[in-house]
C-alpha cells in the first residue's frame, strides 16, 4: 500500500515507450522516455473551452488502431484529469504512436504532457484509494467522482488527535461541504502540536494560483478545531496554507 507521497512519486516517474530508428540495423529501437506529471488540469465540457482542446488532442486517434481501441477508455479517462499514473502512460504513448509529436525526445515530450494533461484534485485522491485497494477501479467512479463525493458524515473523523496518513481533507463551506468546485487532499502526516512551517502535510492536486497549479506536497497549519457539536455536523480544521489563512476542511476516513 503506498503512502500519499510514494503515490505521487509514480507521477513524477512516468515511463513511456517509444522507438528510434536505427537505419543500419534497419530496425526501430525500442526506448523508455521518464516524463513527470506536472500541472493542473480540471475537465470543462463547455464548446471551444481550451480544456476541450486538449481533450481533442490527446484523444484523437484512429478507430481502425488495434492499439489505440484497446487502450482508449483509459487514455480518455487521463485526458478527463482523472487517470491513474499508466493511463497517462499509454496517453503519451499513444501521442508517440499517432505522430502527434515531431521529432520525439525527452524534452518535446514532456513539453506535449505539460501543454495538453494534468491531474484534478479527486482524480488524484480517487486513484490513490484505488491503489490503497479501499475503492474497485471502475472507470466511471473514476470519472465521475468529485471532491464533494468524499464528503460522509458517518466516516468523519472527530478526534484531531486520530487523524492519520491517508485520511482525507474536504473542503467546506460554513458548516457544509463546499461544490463546484470543491477541493480534496490527502493527509501524509500530521503532528498535534504547532510547528514552524506547518503541522500536517498532505498530497494534493490543487489549482490554487497561490500553489502554482500542479500536484505537490504542502505543509498546512492547523490554526483552530471546531468540534462536532449542535449545527457543526463533524469537526472542522480552519488551516493555514499556501500562505493564506482560513481554510475550512472536514477529515474523512474511507
Amino acid at each position: 500500500m503506498p503512502t500519499p507521497l510514494e503515490f505521487m512519486g509514480q507521477y513524477r516517474n512516468l515511463r513511456v515507450r517509444a522507438g528510434i530508428r536505427n537505419d543500419v540495423a534497419r530496425a526501430c529501437l525500442p526506448i523508455i522516455y521518464r516524463v513527470q506529471l506536472r500541472k493542473y488540469f480540471m475537465m470543462n465540457w463547455a464548446s471551444g473551452t481550451e480544456e476541450m482542446r486538449d481533450y481533442g488532442e490527446v484523444t484523437r486517434g484512429s478507430r481502425h488502431d488495434v492499439w489505440f481501441k484497446a487502450n482508449k477508455a483509459r487514455i480518455r479517462t487521463a485526458a478527463m484529469g482523472k487517470g491513474a499514473p499508466q493511463d497517462y502512460e499509454l496517453a503519451l504513448e499513444w501521442a508517440v504512436r499517432a505522430g502527434k509529436i515531431g521529432h520525439v525526445n525527452q524534452n518535446t515530450l514532456q513539453a506535449y504532457f505539460d501543454d495538453h494533461l494534468g491531474i484534478d484534485c479527486s482524480g488524484f485522491v480517487t486513484n490513490y484509494l484505488i491503489a490503497c485497494g479501499t475503492l474497485a477501479y471502475s472507470a466511471r467512479k473514476v470519472r465521475n467522482t468529485n471532491a464533494a463525493s468524499y464528503y460522509d458524515v458517518a466516516k468523519a473523523v472527530s478526534d484531531p488527535n486520530m487523524i492519520r496518513q491517508g485520511d482525507l481533507l474536504v473542503w467546506m463551506r460554513g458548516n457544509s461541504v463546499k461544490r463546484r468546485p470543491g477541493h480534496i487532499a490527502v493527509v501524509e502526516s500530521y503532528v498535534p502540536q504547532s510547528r514552524e512551517g506547518g503541522n500536517m502535510r498532505v498530497v494534493e492536486a490543487t489549482g490554487n494560483r497561490g500553489a502554482n497549479p500542479k500536484l505537490l506536497d504542502s505543509m498546512y497549519t492547523v490554526e483552530r478545531i471546531i468540534d462536532q457539536r449542535g449545527r457543526v455536523p463533524v469537526m472542522i480544521l480552519v488551516v493555514k496554507r499556501h500562505g493564506k489563512s482560513g481554510s475550512r476542511v472536514a477529515v474523512m476516513r474511507w
